[in-house]
């Protein structure tokens, strides 16, 4: 570990204690208020993306046009601390207005403007966590449990660890371009997710159609409509809570609704980790089967699906608020993304029923009526999701390898 002079990982060629400068003594608040509405754009300060428009991120206006004139004078490069805590910052955030235009903020943020330090380098430090310490002993959640309370005069107290300016800008630089490496990586995650709602309206047919808009070559012919209860047998679901798990490995597993909604339970495989349950005599599922969720807070996880895609090395159960249905001569995965598809989504918010919590009986769903292809066709639509949900996990696990490896460049490149 490093002392309190120098960071525990440092570029080679650099030595030598860091300073420590109060954010008084690098800053001046900005106190500039709007006169005569010169500016008309109200920014927020979020913890996840940033300053931003407000109107992007609350979907609508908060202010109100009349009081801007009240607002602080927020310009391009400046720094805004937004007092509301939450998860992603406990203190509140601290970000830099990187938008390259002049917006106006609520004269609840702590506006400030820097000058002797790199501001790539300051950003990334209050994208760390080293800061908090000094907020948590010098402020408070105060009245409001949403809001951290701290003075101003004492905020300026807040000491900054100040290397060179040349390690700054290197230190300001990396984090700037392992930030460019995660949101490219984002992007085509994102773009891998709307590649395959794309396909998952397009390999289906529409209502009123008997073929799908996009097929692979060698397939003709019209799709034939079956009733969903005519091509899956039921298999006996129990209603087991969580009361039932268990951390000791008793070689029985379930499947609980709650965890089909969370993807705990999803596309069934040697990877899944699925909870420990007591032994018991029960009625097991084996590869091919589906486990749809009867219970969902909304319309949207109305019959949410998992699919066990092996044969289980343990003894598997259908559990709490779940419907269990064996296919049979139809592709087990082209099921799934049936099921997924807006084909079935619509049907769904037709069905389901309930208020606050949504529902569907297995009656109204094994009444599911649908175009099926020949089986051939099922396997080679199943396989192709299926590639492409791999190719998504990958993505998201090398994002979220990004992310930690960030986190921890945070912590040990920071006194």
């Amino acid at each position: 570990m490093g002392n309190k002079r120098t960071p525990e990982i440092r570029f080679s060629g650099y030595s030598g204690d860091w300073e420590k400068r109060k954010l008084g003594e690098i800053s001046e608040k900005v106190t500039e208020k709007n006169k005569n509405n010169i500016y008309s754009e109200t920014l927020t300060n979020s913890a996840e993306f940033g300053i931003i428009n407000q109107r992007d991120f609350f979907d609508k206006d908060i202010s109100n046009e009349k009081n801007l004139d009240g607002y602080y004078v927020v310009r391009p490069d400046d720094f805004v601390y937004n007092p509301r805590i939450s998860n992603l910052a406990p203190v509140g955030p601290i970000k830099r207005n990187k938008l390259g235009r002049t917006g106006v903020m609520s004269p609840l943020y702590y506006v400030f403007r820097t000058h002797g330090v790199d501001k790539i380098y300051l950003e990334k430090y209050f994208s760390s966590n080293s800061w908090h310490i000094f907020m948590k002993l010098n402020g408070d959640s105060g009245a409001r449990s949403d809001r951290f309370a701290i003075k101003d005069s004492l905020f300026r107290e807040m000491p900054i660890p100040i290397p060179s300016i040349e390690e700054q800008t290197k230190i300001g630089d990396f984090f700037k371009q392992l930030d460019d490496t995660i949101a490219l990586h984002q992007q085509e995650l994102t773009t891998l997710k709307q590649t395959k709602q794309g396909f998952l309206q397009k390999m289906f047919p529409k209502e009123g159609e008997s073929v799908p808009e996009v097929r692979f070559p060698g397939f003709t012919g019209d799709w034939e409509q079956h009733k969903l209860d005519s091509i899956v047998d039921r298999v006996k679901s129990y209603s087991l809570s969580r009361d039932v798990e268990t951390t000791e490995y008793t070689g029985y597993k379930y499947i609980h609704y709650g965890d089909i909604h969370t993807k705990v339970a999803d596309i069934i495989d040697e990877f899944s980790d699925l909870p420990n349950i007591k032994a018991g005599n029960y009625e097991l599922l084996k590869k091919g089967d589906l486990v749809l969720a009867d219970a969902s807070e909304d319309y949207q996880g109305i019959a949410a699906p998992a699919v066990i895609t092996i044969d289980v090395p343990y003894k598997l159960v259908s559990g709490l608020h779940t419907i269990a249905l064996r296919p049979k001569q139809i592709d087990s995965l082209f099921l799934y993304y049936l099921i997924n598809s807006q084909t079935f989504r619509k049907y769904g918010y037709k069905a389901g029923t309930g208020m606050k919590v949504f529902g569907i009986s297995a009656t109204n769903l094994l009444r599911f009526e649908s175009l099926f292809p020949t089986f051939e066709e099922q396997t080679k639509i199943g396989n192709f999701f299926k590639q492409l949900d791999d190719t998504i996990a990958l993505h998201q696990r090398e994002l979220d390898a990004l992310k930690e490896t960030k986190k921890a460049f945070l912590q040990k490149m920071f006194v």
